[in-house]
């Protein structure tokens, strides 16, 4: 069984043109779909890389990821098949497939370089699909076209200030948690703003409306409101640099 995953910041309506290009070319293969996201904030390729890097891990050896956060859809970017740690990626050359990639293992990369009946503004469903049907078929990355260097994306690093750290905010996820690019606490206690933020395991360690930070499932950093959002509460969002006070 070939599973095949999706990731796009298309929202309900165009993944499943995308399926259905793939169970087009695919009609006696058995496969199996995983949705990982569709609700991906638009053209932001640096959450689409969080939530695929944050996902990749928990999948068996052959799986093929697509990933769609495409604002240079139609222009002369590359699309690319990665090849790392057993997985396969497909998507465009923007850096959106790079960090996932590259926690499995030493990424390879080449470039899409077959022609094929695009429309300007959807290579997810008319390049991107019919090349993840292809490998799902047995073709090799390396024979759907040359080894290039891709464009990489990373998430920056926490620096030291006189007082305390610096951090990015590099996600908000639906209950506006704010992930940071930072994957150890420091040992002192911490304010954002000026309000303690309580370090807690769990989010129920809180009280109610309590700012806390903790270690996410993610493995980086988040800061919390228990039963509330701390987007809303800090006013922050993603690529924001906040600096977290040490007391």
């Amino acid at each position: 069984m070939k599973i095949i995953t999706l990731l796009t910041d298309f929202g309900s309506f165009y993944p499943a043109q995308m399926k259905g290009v793939i169970l087009s070319r695919l009609k006696d293969e058995e496969l199996t779909f995983v949705d990982i996201a569709h609700d991906i904030p638009p053209q932001d390729v640096r959450a689409g890389a969080f939530a695929l890097l944050s996902s990749v891990r928990y999948f068996p050896s052959g799986t093929i990821h697509i990933g769609v956060v495409d604002p240079g859809v139609g222009t002369g970017r590359l699309g690319l098949v990665v090849e790392s740690g057993g997985q396969l990626f497909v998507g465009p050359d923007n850096g959106l497939l790079l960090p996932a990639a590259r926690s499995l293992g030493k990424p390879a990369a080449y470039r899409i370089a077959g022609k094929f009946e695009a429309s300007n503004t959807f290579h997810g469903r008319d390049i991107f699909a019919p090349v993840a049907a292809l490998l799902a078929a047995g073709q090799s990355p390396s024979s759907l076209g040359p080894k290039v260097r891709p464009k990489d994306l990373d998430f920056g690093e926490p620096r030291r200030t006189s007082n305390g750290v610096e951090a990015t905010i590099i996600y908000v996820d639906r209950f506006g948690n704010l992930i940071l690019n930072l994957r150890r606490l420091p040992s002192p206690e911490l304010l954002l703003k000026g309000i303690l933020l309580k370090k807690v395991r769990t989010y129920g360690e809180a009280r109610r409306i309590e700012p806390l930070i903790t270690i996410g499932s993610h493995g980086f950093a988040e800061i919390a409101v228990n039963l509330g959002s701390a987007a809303e509460a800090f006013c922050l969002k993603v690529g924001d640099r906040i600096e977290l006070e040490e007391i």
